[in-house]
């Protein structure tokens, strides 16, 4: 599985532009062949930052959705309403079971309630 992971922080005025252009992008992004989830959000600590959070079947899905106008576009119109550069990482990573931890973390929590 592929974990893209970015931000951009509307420039002053830019919030209103920023989150619809940001809703749409996502919208879209979902209804592509290989996107697992595609979210965005606000920091609530900085709301002009809006974060995005992706995942894709494979590499092949994201280099296709990068190839898509209307991304690249996004993109574009992202950088026009940031106040800086938008930043963007992506991450290989295969799920992990969490049976353990979850009962380590359960264990835990009962030795904490147990006076």
């Amino acid at each position: 599985m592929i974990i893209v992971t970015g931000h951009a922080i509307a420039r002053e005025g830019a919030d209103e532009a920023m989150q619809k252009l940001a809703v749409e992008h996502v919208l879209r992004s979902r209804a592509e062949p290989g996107c697992v989830s595609h979210k965005v959000g606000r920091d609530v600590q900085q709301p002009q930052r809006f974060v995005f959070v992706e995942r894709w079947r494979d590499m092949a899905a994201l280099q296709a959705h990068f190839q898509v106008e209307a991304s690249r576009q996004f993109a574009k119109s992202m950088a026009e309403l940031s106040d800086g550069r938008p930043e963007m990482a992506i991450y290989q990573a295969e799920a992990v079971k969490t049976g353990l931890i979850r009962n380590e973390a359960r264990a835990v929590c009962r030795q904490k309630l147990t006076p």
